[in-house]
């Protein structure tokens, strides 16, 4: 364990490399896309120290062919999302990934779907990709409820929360109470819980968690909704 900084992300784009060899997603076809060799700590507002994980997020972000997205976003011809961030600045405190796996694509924004509102994001890909960690922080939940299945919910400090849901499994060493340091596996993308296939819901979260262990007071955000991180803010 060693602290570390984050460089910013203009540095990071610098190190951009196709390096992952996991089959080409549903999303377009073609070869992965590039990815972002992590920063040595996404985050120098981290609120632990914690080892650093395998996870380099993709640079680009696909929506899925034929999916309905319930929230409108800019694409080019092959389905990519126009003016996507990598690497976002929470209410400028927190530096985190949207999108925590790799060779994924969208099939469900945040908001209104289908009378109800869409609480976060839905990834998919094929096939079923690992889930990691999107910042440093603590691991408050990691277990199954009837709604979100096998479910993590990392505590990033300072008001700032992440939500990992139906996932297949949770991997061993993922313990309520302990650190965990970005890019870290959680468990594979599953269909567990109140789920109609296999992919992965995120959340950014944002609040109090509760004094008995609950996360029903906390209110969720759009990821896609902050601003990019350019060594500003907690840097």
């Amino acid at each position: 364990m060693r602290k570390c900084f984050f460089a910013g992300l203009s540095a990071l784009y610098l190190f951009i490399a196709a390096c992952s060899t996991t089959p080409a997603p549903i999303r377009h076809g073609g070869p992965p896309p590039p990815t972002l060799k992590p920063p040595l700590a996404i985050s120098s507002t981290a609120s632990v120290m914690a080892e650093q994980g395998p996870f380099q997020p993709d640079v680009d972000l696909y929506l899925c062919p034929n999916s309905t997205i319930t929230n409108a976003f800019e694409t080019d011809e092959r389905y990519r999302v126009l003016n996507f961030h990598p690497v976002v600045l929470v209410d400028g405190k927190v530096v985190l990934t949207p999108v925590p796996t790799n060779n994924a694509c969208m099939t469900s924004g945040f908001g209104h779907r289908m009378g109800r509102t869409h609480k976060g994001l839905d990834f998919r890909s094929q096939p079923p990709g690992m889930v990691y960690s999107a910042a440093p922080g603590s691991i408050r939940e990691a277990r199954y409820s009837s709604s979100y299945g096998n479910t993590v919910l990392i505590d990033h400090g300072q008001g700032i929360y992440t939500r990992y849901a139906h996932l297949n499994n949770i991997e061993p060493g993922v313990v309520a109470g302990l650190p965990i340091g970005f890019g870290q596996p959680l468990g594979i993308m599953g269909t567990t819980g109140n789920s109609t296939g296999i992919h992965l819901h995120f959340e950014v979260l944002t609040g109090t968690y509760s004094a008995v262990g609950s996360s029903s007071n906390l209110t969720s955000r759009n990821p896609l909704s902050f601003p990019p991180y350019m060594g500003q803010g907690g840097s």
